[in-house]
């Protein structure tokens, strides 16, 4: 009996000392007395989050899949095996990781995938809540619930394949909603990646009425070239573009970089690329037929994704003699169409009509290196010249020449020559971050309060709002920022 009785008092003790740390958990997320618009923010692309019914995740893209690929690409150099046998194997590989997202003639699943949601504000779901991780879009949410709590702060994930119309939609439902719970008649708004295209597409087709300020962080909202090179055909590896990567990737291992210089010198990245180049560039014929057509060419979201130079003939391209097998299809990539190329319009409209709208622009960092524009400067995902409205931005590793800069207003380039900023559309609402990878507003950082700092602004910021962030910055490894 005593040992009973010592256990139940044991037990209470624990409670009682619980209690005050559930409660500080409970101020530390709830209590925070903001009385402000409630916080919208609206991530990137998330192949992750594509699930079936049952939870199980779609697009499972695992190690062995890539080894396979690379592989079978690299076994087939080496045995100067016919260009037809080296693209099957890759398209087999390729096939097998898209066909579970695949949609059909309709733009719709397949397979009955869709995208994890939260129809609500983060306090609705505990299990976000309490699994937010500090880095890219997560890491904002967690910063957005300590700052403004949970009950005003809302993570809005969507299915990337649908039409920007449809994405619009959705995000329209979400502000309704938002407003609705907190009795205010605006939101606030921060886009990352193809988020900011989705946001874009909100702003297009519902306006700015109901959006106080939105910050546009690394944003596709201008396309990505590595997805109208893609849909155009123009799948190219450069040997030194992809060398420049894998050194970069290799950050401070110097026996990596050892030995990718010494595969360089020998011939054999130039050899490889040599091969594989052929191949894609001789077999996109047979690539489109076997997979590219009813994979990824009936996702609309990423048709958005497509810069308006490369739309129209990334279309013929795709569906070129086999419009009539498409109908619905055309139709929505029609409409896909009006709406990338009605980008700046929207955006300046919304800012004309009161919404504070910021860009900011990484760069510094080599892309995949795929594509026939992958030696342009950007994020490591997303280009420099496209996140920040066509800014006139220097290839990777190299400035603006002398003769360009002939003349130009020196307070807008940047201090390392890379980049020109009077190109761009909203010249005096952009900010640009060198060496800051893709979406850096990670949790606890510089670059976290100066997102915040634009999203919070009272009147429309410009890059000379604030002293401590100026149109040029640079970021360190823990995402300080400095003047550059």
């Amino acid at each position: 009996m005593k040992k009973l009785i010592s256990i139940l008092m044991a037990l209470v003790m624990a409670f009682t000392l619980c209690v005050p740390a559930f409660a500080a958990d409970d101020d530390y997320y709830y209590d925070t007395g903001y009385e402000g618009n409630p916080v919208i923010v609206v991530r990137g692309i998330d192949f992750a989050g594509l699930t079936y019914a049952d939870g199980t995740k779609a697009l499972q893209v695992n190690g062995g899949q890539l080894v396979s690929l690379l592989f079978k690409a690299f076994w087939s150099s080496l045995t100067l095996q016919g260009e037809e046998t080296i693209a099957d194997g890759i398209f087999e590989v390729a096939k097998g990781i898209f066909e579970p997202i695949s949609l059909n003639s309709e733009g719709n699943s397949t397979n009955g995938v869709s995208m994890i949601q939260y129809p609500g504000p983060v306090s609705d779901y505990p299990e976000l809540l309490y699994s937010l991780t500090d880095g890219a879009e997560p890491g904002i949410v967690k910063t957005a619930v300590e700052k403004y709590g949970p009950q005003n702060t809302y993570f809005f994930t969507y299915d990337w394949r649908k039409t920007p119309q449809q994405l619009a939609e959705e995000l329209n439902s979400y502000v309704v909603m938002a407003k609705e719970n907190s009795g205010k008649d605006k939101v606030n708004i921060i886009c990352a990646s193809m988020g900011c295209m989705v946001t874009t597409a909100y702003l297009h087709y519902y306006g700015s009425d109901s959006v106080d300020s939105c910050v546009y962080l690394s944003g596709a909202h201008n396309g990505t070239y590595v997805c109208g090179d893609a849909l155009n055909g123009r799948i190219v590896f450069d040997s030194q573009v992809l060398v420049d990567f894998l050194n970069y990737s290799a950050g401070d291992n110097i026996m990596l970089k050892l030995f990718f210089g010494v595969f360089k010198a020998l011939g054999a990245v130039d050899f490889i690329t040599f091969v594989i180049n052929d191949t894609v560039q001789t077999s996109f014929d047979r690539a489109n037929d076997v997979m590219l057509r009813d994979t990824l060419g009936t996702m609309c979201g990423l048709w958005a994704l497509c810069p308006d130079a490369d739309f129209e003939s990334g279309v013929e391209n795709i569906f070129g003699g086999h419009e009539a097998d498409y109908p619905v299809l055309m139709e929505k990539l029609e409409e896909t169409k009006r709406f990338v190329f009605s980008t700046q319009e929207t955006l300046a409209s919304a800012m004309e009509n009161g919404t504070k709208i910021s860009f900011v622009s990484n760069y510094n960092q080599p892309l995949i290196p795929i594509y026939e524009r992958a030696s342009v400067n950007g994020d490591s995902v997303l280009e420099a010249e496209l996140t920040s409205n066509f800014a006139t931005v220097a290839d990777f590793g190299k400035t603006l020449s002398n003769e360009y800069l002939e003349g130009k207003d020196r307070t807008l380039v940047s201090n390392d020559r890379v980049v020109d900023a009077s190109t761009a559309w909203f010249v005096e609402n952009t900010w640009y971050v060198k060496d800051a990878p893709h979406v850096a507003a990670d949790y606890g950082t510089q670059f976290s309060d100066f997102t915040f700092t634009l999203l919070e602004s009272p009147v429309q910021p410009t890059v000379d709002t604030f002293p401590e962030y100026p149109r040029f910055m640079a970021a360190d490894a823990e995402l300080n920022l400095t003047a550059n």
